[in-house]
């Protein structure tokens, strides 16, 4: 993934190749926060805010799911696929808020104890870190669908493309 981003930021990147890129990543890491999700203490999960974030990704890999055998050639494919990202993009707009008072909720009905508060700290860390990529990885293709050339974002991106 990181090799690709490189070269997604290059001059001769297009909407064509990050689609490709995209529609196999993307339902990857969505499902691997719907897994991690799964994994908090049932009592969370039930909270009506945590279950509303995770209608927000099951949603989410839904829509990305629908272009997953598209044919890449196709133009209206295409920009089908970004307007649903940025609609993926915007849904997802107050999950952290929402993932918050989810534990708001979580504490208030439970109070808090040590280990858990632990462990949920630690899965909020990773569940915001996977999000910030998400996030990343599909403003960079709405930026891909503005013009045939994206701008230089890198740099040391020519140096760093010889160096690959």
């Amino acid at each position: 993934p990181c090799r690709f981003l490189i070269c997604l930021g290059s001059t001769n990147a297009c909407e064509k190749t990050s689609f490709m890129f995209l529609r196999q990543e993307l339902p990857v890491r969505l499902s691997n926060i719907m897994k991690e999700i799964n994994l908090l203490p049932d009592r969370l999960l039930s909270t009506p805010s945590v279950q509303l974030v995770q209608s927000w990704y099951i949603q989410s890999l839904l829509d990305i799911l629908e272009f997953y055998t598209k044919n890449a050639d196709d133009h209206t494919v295409l920009s089908g696929f970004t307007d649903a990202l940025i609609t993926i993009r915007n849904r997802h707009n107050d999950v952290v808020p929402t993932m918050a008072q989810g534990v708001i909720e979580y504490k208030e009905s439970f109070g808090e104890d040590h280990m858990t508060s632990q462990n949920v700290q630690y899965f909020l860390d990773r569940f915001y870190m996977s999000r910030i990529s998400i996030r990343m990885l599909i403003n960079q293709h709405s930026k891909c669908g503005e013009s045939d050339r994206l701008p230089s974002t890198l740099p040391f991106q020519e140096e760093t493309l010889k160096q690959l």
